[in-house]
């Protein structure tokens, strides 16, 4: 129980501190801070994931450690950090980028499914928190996928109107997912009740009753 709560705490943290680098990140486009923030986010994200992923015991992992669950979840804390890496290499002068965006947004969205059916099944979180994860990934890709919609579906004149908003829901899905679920595990482990230690009466002590 103890290990349990320590995890949630500590990924739980990392998944808010991620998701406040975001809001920072966004707020700080275009200035010095830009890269420093922007590698703080992938580096926060892969550590909560990781922590998450692997905890201090089998018991205390959310996937129990099974080993589909940690290879997917492992591949979902490190994927940012890669893409990022790989970005590296890029030429500026080549508009072709390294990894096609078919790769870049449907693998990692392919993982996270499997991820969240496998925390789900783990059996690990409280009943009440398991699926929270498959629903902040249903609440992000929506937000994910209307950000595109709308400037897809608008004409140039009218798209540039939608910018701040197709930007505002892909703040939203982000935070969702990170600071959302943050607070989620926090929650969970403050709803958590120590295990209840057995009182025994001393031998010498009359039973109640007689």
């Amino acid at each position: 129980m103890r290990g349990r709560r320590l995890t949630w705490t500590i990924g739980g943290a990392g998944l808010i501190a991620c998701g406040v680098a975001g809001i920072l990140l966004s707020a700080t486009l275009g200035s010095s801070l830009t890269d420093v923030l922007a590698s703080s986010v992938d580096l926060l994200w892969a550590a909560a994931v990781l922590v998450f992923a692997i905890g201090t015991s089998p018991r205390d992992s959310v996937v129990a450690r099974r080993p589909l669950g940690m290879i997917t979840l492992a591949l979902v804390a490190l994927w940012p950090l890669a893409l990022r890496i790989v970005g590296l290499f890029q030429d500026p002068m080549n508009p072709i980028p390294l990894i096609p965006w078919e790769v870049s947004t449907f693998v990692p969205l392919a993982l996270s499914l499997v991820a969240v059916v496998q925390i789900g099944r783990a059996s690990v979180a409280p009943r009440a928190w398991r699926w929270a994860p498959a629903i902040a990934l249903a609440v992000s890709v929506a937000c994910d996928a209307l950000s595109l919609v709308v400037v897809a579906g608008a004409d140039q004149a009218t798209a540039i109107q939608f910018v701040g908003l197709s930007s505002a829901l892909g703040v939203i899905g982000f935070l969702v997912r990170t600071l959302g679920l943050g607070i989620v595990a926090l929650l969970a482990v403050a709803s958590e009740r120590p295990a209840s230690v057995p009182v025994y009466s001393s031998p010498s002590e009359p039973a109640p009753g007689s």
